[in-house]
């Protein structure tokens, strides 16, 4: 088996079921898999999946155990040589699986790979990450990243070229499984939602492996479908795994100083909602921005690396 594509879904059938349609239209040349893990839903998503996509294979969790290890069950069920992490809240556009995964075939060091990510009004989602630093956190804090790098991450998503970046949007999560066989797991299971794209991505570059931008592959995210059903708690992990991810791959006084600077980024974020919260949407941002700097401190610090 080439690839095996991974689900995983929390009471969002309606997008699950549109994402599977996608997937049988877009990749009927290929030698491929779909596994579905069910993470507890109520919503009917394994009864649904199976009724309606006979073909493929569904892994329904008792209790709700986040993404990470999620996808590592799912990931235990097959031997494929390529993995491909996707969003139930998606929409694959022709040929995206069949151009990333050709790219990872021709590509020896191409150990991840992601692809250009789309609103459904067309434009463009942040796909290209990079690994937070003190020097970026202070240059967004003080909102320098505005007014002096808005034309450099500009091009960066728009560039036609495939492009070695940091690491890409977990909604499409292309990896090769000889880059992780010396793990114990596919994502992190310390990390339950949040982060652990960013997680594997620097644990493979720290072994040689590259994580490549597929501008020529192109997806359709809904984004959030999940979150958005409890966003204060969901808000609050994502804060946590930030933390958990400075403390796990730096050391003790440079991930303190990333912890400090983060910790600037929501204060000024909270302080930039309150200037513009007129709006219903900009008065629940600031809610959640207060909330963030209230609990952030209060957040258990883990051992350094």
């Amino acid at each position: 088996m080439d690839l095996a594509i991974i689900i995983v879904s929390f009471n969002v059938k309606r997008y699950l079921l549109d994402c599977l349609s996608s997937v049988c239209q877009t990749c009927q040349e290929l030698n491929y898999e779909v596994i579905v893990v069910d993470n507890n839903s109520n919503d009917g998503s394994a009864e649904a999946v199976r009724k309606n996509f006979p073909d493929v294979r569904v892994v329904e969790i008792a209790d709700n155990v986040g993404f990470a290890q999620a996808n590592n069950q799912g990931y235990q069920t097959t031997n494929a040589e390529f993995i491909l992490l996707l969003n139930p809240d998606t929409i694959l556009k022709p040929g995206a699986v069949k151009t990333v995964l050709d790219f990872m075939k021709a590509t020896s060091d191409a150990g991840l790979a992601g692809c250009r990510i789309l609103n459904t009004d067309g434009t463009l989602q942040k796909s290209i990450k990079r690994f937070p630093s003190v020097g970026n956190n202070l240059i967004s804090a003080f909102c320098l990243d505005k007014l002096f790098f808005q034309d450099e991450k500009r091009a960066a998503h728009y560039s036609s070229r495939n492009i070695v970046v940091d690491y890409v949007s977990g909604a499409f999560l292309m990896l090769r499984r000889c880059a992780i066989k010396d793990q114990a797991y596919l994502l992190n299971p310390a990390f339950k939602m949040y982060s652990e794209e960013k997680d594997l991505a620097l644990r493979l570059k720290r072994k040689g492996w590259k994580c490549y931008f597929i501008p020529g592959a192109e997806i359709i995210h809904y984004g959030g479908r999940s979150t958005q059903q409890m966003p204060e708690e969901m808000f609050l992990e994502l804060q946590r795994s930030q933390v958990k991810f400075f403390y796990t791959h730096y050391g003790r006084f440079y991930a303190q100083m990333l912890d400090l600077s983060w910790y600037l980024v929501l204060l000024a974020s909270w302080l930039k909602s309150l200037a513009i919260c007129i709006m219903p949407q900009n008065r629940h941002r600031a809610r959640l921005m207060f909330m963030a700097i209230r609990e952030y401190p209060r957040i258990k610090r883990p051992e350094a690396a």
